[in-house]
């Protein structure tokens, strides 16, 4: 049996399984890359450290999770079988079971997303989760993940674990997918900049010596630009739905501006002024909270997870205290109850904190309010001022994704099926009270992008 793997193929078997430099790898690759093929020769290295176990050894299982059990079988069962060579090894494999036995009961599943329940409660040695970005029948990929994809490889294969066994690894993943735009694989994409357990790839068309680069470029004739992007270019970049098109990530994520100025002294309240942008929600209370400087947005915090708005005005006046605090929430808390004693409301609670609220009589029109952020985000002239830190990881995440409803190309209404868009409604509220839209210009053209 022989290998080949070409040069990005080659780098990310070998941090994965010669340098063992991560656990978890996601390759954000091009059409036509060689997904499969490495998806396939790491499945099987997999399989032969494991045949290498004591046959005492437990949860001896490899999968391959792809969108639908016809691609699972049709492209890696004849990969798996001839081409590499597994059904040389097996004892026993079936295609129509997607099944590869070995000796000392190890196995080798392909799995389709739809049926990624199965994998619940058991043990993975190493996970190939391919075309991420496509698998959309069943749960959400995000909640198949952390709730079951990943405790199959970190509780029955953790380091401690491992090194029981006498493993070569701890449990492993490789997430691997063509993108399409900003949904949970470019999530776990970016995952490598909180864990070092985990890194991230990206190869466009050129970097495969499988495809003929003048043929895919003569594409470009049949394809629009943002199509090509994504399948060729390997960029998550989308047209069209994306909410808040200004916001990017390398523009606007940074951390070398100063965190708020401390007070000289707390009973004067002299520190630097803290904004906080918020959306009423009981049970989320998502708020950001932001420095004003020179007609620029510096973020600073975010928080989540209070059950009322009485409580995110403790720890707000908590964590600021010596600093005067300006929220700018949601106008329907002027007159909507919070769960606290009957005839507060939410403006009420927090001024009695003594936080001074900022907001409009009634909610600003979602187009003048989006159009607010992303006039901020990016000028005409490319000048950003708005800026967040990598701290604000719910805030990012929701201006990235926050999405308009599809198929719904007259009306300015946006997607909450994720439940993402929390800290950007509450965004735009703060964003629109301090930098209005000027009358005359409403209108928010979708389908922009820069």
């Amino acid at each position: 049996m022989g290998i080949n793997l070409h040069y990005g193929q080659s780098e990310v078997f070998e941090d994965l399984f010669l340098k063992c430099l991560n656990r978890f790898s996601v390759v954000n690759c091009s059409r036509g890359w060689g997904k499969s093929y490495l998806a396939g020769t790491a499945a099987t290295t997999a399989i032969f450290e494991l045949m290498e176990l004591p046959a005492w050894v437990p949860n001896k299982y490899v999968y391959i999770i792809a969108p639908t059990y016809e691609q699972a079988t049709e492209i890696y069962y004849p990969l798996l079988a001839y081409e590499l060579g597994l059904e040389e090894y097996a004892i026993s494999s079936s295609k129509d079971a997607g099944k590869f036995i070995f000796p000392d009961q190890v196995e080798l599943r392909l799995l389709s997303y739809e049926a990624v329940e199965r994998m619940r409660g058991k043990g993975a040695y190493f996970v190939v989760w391919d075309e991420v970005s496509s698998c959309k029948r069943g749960i959400a990929p995000k909640e198949a993940w952390q709730s079951i994809i990943k405790p199959c490889i970190t509780t029955r294969w953790s380091k401690m674990r491992a090194k029981t066994a006498g493993a070569k690894s701890p449990g492993r993943g490789l997430i691997i997918s063509t993108p399409k735009g900003y949904n949970f694989f470019h999530e776990m994409y970016h995952y490598k900049e909180n864990d070092p357990d985990w890194k991230s790839y990206t190869f466009d068309y050129t970097q495969s010596p499988i495809l003929d680069i003048a043929e895919i470029e003569a594409e470009m004739l049949n394809m629009d630009p943002f199509k090509f992007a994504s399948e060729y270019r390997a960029s998550f970049k989308e047209s069209g739905k994306n909410v808040f098109y200004c916001f990017d990530r390398d523009k606007h994520v940074k951390d070398d501006y100063p965190e708020f100025r401390p007070p000289t002294s707390k009973s004067l309240k002299d520190g630097e002024d803290v904004h906080v942008f918020i959306d009423f929600n009981v049970g989320i209370m998502a708020a950001s909270s932001h420095a004003l400087r020179g007609g620029q947005l510096h973020g600073q915090d975010e928080f989540m997870g209070h059950p009322d708005t009485e409580t995110l005005a403790q720890t707000l006046v908590a964590k600021y205290e010596g600093h005067k605090i300006y929220a700018y929430p949601d106008p329907s808390g002027r007159s909507r109850k919070s769960s606290s004693p009957v005839g507060r409301t939410d403006f009420s609670i927090l001024n009695a904190a003594g936080i001074q609220t900022l907001a409009r009589h009634a909610a600003p029109g979602i187009a003048d309010s989006v159009q607010a952020v992303n006039r901020k985000l990016l000028n005409a002239k490319g000048i950003a001022s708005c800026f967040v830190r990598p701290r604000q990881k719910g805030l990012i995440l929701s201006l990235e994704r926050t999405k308009w409803v599809e198929n719904n190309p007259d009306l300015a209404v946006i997607d909450k099926s994720e439940g993402i868009e929390h800290y950007s409604d509450g965004y735009r509220y703060g964003v629109e009270f301090l930098f209005p839209v000027e009358a005359g210009t409403k209108l928010v053209k979708r389908g922009v992008n820069f």
